[in-house]
């Protein structure tokens, strides 16, 4: 008679439990470690539930599978159960596991994430509001913020849709004429700028004015603030002063108040030569436009000599000319869904345009309020639920309309009311996807937020209505055209963003003391490296094995000089081939991903190790037991992390976990914080060496060239290796290992949900389809969309 049975186990007729017949096995081969006494790993299999319709049940008893099924549990110290009896208790479990896993599939409703609102408000009403920053922070579920299990709602998130949609709308209404496209030539050295001639800048006899220093003093062009929100463009003419080497500045908008309200606009570099360079940027009313020249000035000798006479290089600017705002289209797509061709009335003192503030700058027209409320509903309504509607969808919104005109409001605020309960309806912030075979319209809705985070277009809505979306070569064709649109790019960033965690990038701040080279202009092209490098592999239908190692990327000259790759001059990207002394090739030794799998100061094995577990081989290490200390680096480098970790790993509760974690992060110990390749570690410590060699761009630094670095490691399989590009190679061995966790992440991305059990067959398949094509990216892309993993809910 068996001595230790789980309750639940016994209770056969219930329908969600495991079958009783595995109790045999688990009572022979695993209650004497895990039971309630010995409990090791903290599973205690007497308290383990049982009722596999409960979502985190049902996960505990898929990692038991898992265990199992890999032969590592129970573990090889221990005499193995037979064959026969191992695969009689894994095929008997996976058939309670996915049922019960399909089961569960299609019960959580998934919401729009506050990304895919912004990007549907603006596209639906041509609009670049900024509306993220007003909506409350998502959270995420197997490393997405497109998972339905994390997006929950509350009422401060229809408190902030509401304003958010108001916002949007009041930008999309526009009085009066278009505005007046001004014209100008803004000098640096006008107004209050003036006194920084001689002190700080040196003037030239053809007007140019030239900077030395890294930004410090005002170099906003003080005649020009955007009167309006709009496209302006920028012609930008100047030359690199006192140097052969082009000189590299970045631009920034924003009003530089305390808030450090600054955004991006670009790097840009002039060469020796007068050049011009021209660009068009997109200004919010009342923002500025501020330059950052890239210099390695002398402070102490400029400030001596004099800007006159100091010969250090410089950044020489004419007059900055400005032309706008741009306008091509007035009064805009999104006045014309919400108010067709009704005449419009501005406010006397109206600036033509809506007021973000909250504010009306005016009033539409109506002779006949409620035949133009119900048409007008009858267009937009539509275009916001991504699907026909009814007459008795339109009624509450009719309704509401007229209630507010019966209260005395006028046709605009009236309107403006249903709009915005409109957009923050169910029918708007959640897709409409209903359990099993998808309709055409909530395929629709799933593609385009795949790959644009918005919602269908006109075309793709249409092609939805005909019915025909769901029919393969439909399906792969509006996949072809949505990938070739520009707004595909919101793929690259918001995937990227979260399977490599670049959204995290400014978390950390890399300690000056140790890596004074790093600026903006670094996270930024570093970034654009990663981001450039996934679009190349997308468009050229390259293999997805590139993502792990490569013989080329994507560079300018600001990150070729932290590789230390020559020959690459300026500020524009390109592609780069890679040779072995570069050390690199695969997002691995991205610099973007070594500072975001850092911490500032100290590189961590651990850290690494699990960013490249979980992303690069789609594996999960379980947590640390409770009540073990992590380890904590010595930030004088007197003693390397990885020394520290050989202690840790002598702990037996330790070392199963960080046999698998460790290897990995070992393997990129010679990237150090912000991406660069080292064979020692920066130090603090005194009795360390100063370097011989300092960084490009740098003059004098505090570090000091700390203990040798030591990438080798050993694989839980007992392979070995010496630095990262042998580690590469072990992964490409097995290359269906990475193209399955690449599968299964853009799964997720794109189904709105974790892949359960009964996912794993299809997961395969795919897998082994694309392989068999040459494991190009975008077939990877077309695989899934096609998959009945996307196809149902």
């Amino acid at each position: 008679m068996l001595r230790k049975i789980p309750l639940l186990l016994l209770a056969a007729s219930a329908g969600a439990a495991p079958p009783a017949a595995l109790a045999p096995f688990l009572e022979t081969h695993c209650y004497e470690c895990h039971d309630a006494e010995v409990r090791k790993g903290g599973l205690d299999l007497d308290a383990l539930p049982a009722d596999l319709s409960d979502a985190q049940s049902l996960a505990r008893w898929t990692l038991l599978w898992d265990k199992v099924a890999t032969g590592e549990m129970p573990p090889k110290k221990r005499t193995p159960p037979p064959a026969p009896e191992r695969e009689a208790f894994t095929g008997l479990l996976a058939k309670s596991l996915t049922q019960w896993d399909a089961a569960l599939k299609g019960r959580i409703l998934r919401r729009l994430n506050r990304v895919e609102y912004e990007h549907t408000l603006q596209d639906l009403l041509g609009v670049r509001t900024e509306l993220k920053s007003l909506l409350p922070e998502d959270g995420k579920a197997h490393g997405f913020d497109t998972v339905g299990e994390a997006l929950d709602l509350s009422p401060v998130h229809l408190q902030r849709y509401m304003e958010a949609a108001r916002a949007a709308l009041l930008d999309a209404v526009k009085f009066g004429p278009a505005p007046e496209k001004q014209q100008l030539a803004a000098a640096f050295d006008a107004g209050r700028n003036a006194g920084n001639v001689g002190k700080h800048w040196h003037r030239l006899e053809d007007g140019s004015v030239v900077f030395f220093t890294n930004g410090g003093f005002p170099s906003i062009i003080p005649e020009f603030t955007a009167p309006v929100e709009g496209l302006y463009r920028l012609k930008i003419t100047g030359r690199a002063y006192q140097s052969e080497e082009e000189v590299i500045f970045s631009l920034y908008a924003g009003t530089f108040g305390r808030d450090n309200d600054s955004r991006s606009l670009g790097v840009l570099a002039l060469p020796a030569s007068r050049t011009t360079r021209t660009l068009e940027v997109f200004l919010r009313q009342r923002e500025k436009v501020r330059f950052f020249p890239q210099l390695n000035a002398d402070f102490p000798a400029l400030q001596k000599q004099g800007p006159a006479v100091y010969p250090g290089a410089g950044l020489a600017l004419q007059p900055v000319e400005v032309e706008g705002p741009l306008v091509e289209d007035w009064p805009g797509r999104g006045h014309r869904l919400l108010f067709g061709e009704l005449e419009t009335r501005a406010a006397k003192s109206g600036t033509g345009r809506g007021a973000r503030a909250g504010s009306v700058a005016g009033d539409i027209v109506s002779s006949q309020p409620e035949a133009d409320a119900r048409r007008l509903l009858a267009t937009f309504l539509p275009a916001a639920f991504r699907r026909p509607v009814s007459e008795e969808t339109l009624q509450p919104y009719l309704r509401l309309a007229l209630d507010e005109l019966a209260a005395g409001s006028s046709f605009l605020e009236a309107m403006l009311t249903s709009y915005i309960a409109a957009l923050c309806a169910p029918d708007f912030l959640y897709l409409r996807e209903n359990p099993g075979r998808l309709d055409d319209f909530a395929l629709a809705a799933r593609l385009s937020h795949l790959l644009w985070s918005s919602a269908p277009d006109e075309e793709l809505r249409a092609v939805a209505l005909a019915g025909e979306l769901a029919r393969p070569a439909v399906l792969r064709a509006q996949t072809e055209r949505l990938l070739n649109d520009p707004r595909a790019e919101r793929f690259t960033t918001h995937f990227t963003g979260q399977w490599l965690n670049l959204r995290e990038i400014d978390f950390t701040v890399p300690d000056k003391q140790l890596y004074p080279e790093y600026s903006d202009t670094l996270k930024i092209a570093s970034l654009r490296e990663t981001e450039l490098f996934f679009h190349e592999i997308l468009r050229g239908n390259l293999s997805v094995a590139n993502f792990v190692d490569s013989d080329w990327t994507m560079l300018n000259e600001p990150l070729a000089r932290l590789y230390g790759i020559p020959g690459v001059k300026g500020t524009e990207f390109r592609k780069v081939a890679l040779k072995p002394e570069h050390h690199r090739g695969g997002v691995m030794t991205h610099a973007s991903v070594l500072k975001v799998s850092a911490n500032g100061t100290t590189t961590s094995p651990v850290v690494r190790g699990i960013w490249v577990l979980e992303r690069i081989l789609g594996l999960h290490p379980s947590p640390p037991p409770p009540g073990v200390p992590g380890v904590e680096p010595d930030i004088r480098g007197a003693q390397t992390l990885r020394q520290l970790l050989d202690q840790h790993r002598n702990l037996e509760s330790c070392n199963g976990c960080h046999r698998v974690i460790d290897p990995p992060g070992f393997a990129l110990e010679n990237y150090d914080v912000i991406g660069g390749w080292r064979e020692n570690y920066r130090s603090l410590g005194r009795e360390f060496p100063k370097p011989a060699n300092l960084p490009a761009g740098v003059r004098n630094v505090q570090w000091r060239v700390g203990p040798a670095v030591d990438a080798t490691g050993e694989t839980p399989d007992g392979q070995s290796f010496q630095n990262l590009a042998d580690y590469k190679k072990l992964i490409l061995a097995e290359p269906v290992q990475f193209t399955r966790a690449l599968v299964e992440k853009l799964a997720v991305y794109g189904s709105g949900r974790g892949m359960g059990f009964s996912d794993r067959p299809e997961l395969d398949r795919i897998a082994d389809t694309v392989l068999g094509k040459g494991n190009g990216f975008r077939d990877l892309v077309h695989e899934v969309v096609q998959s009945a993993i996307f196809l149902n809910k």
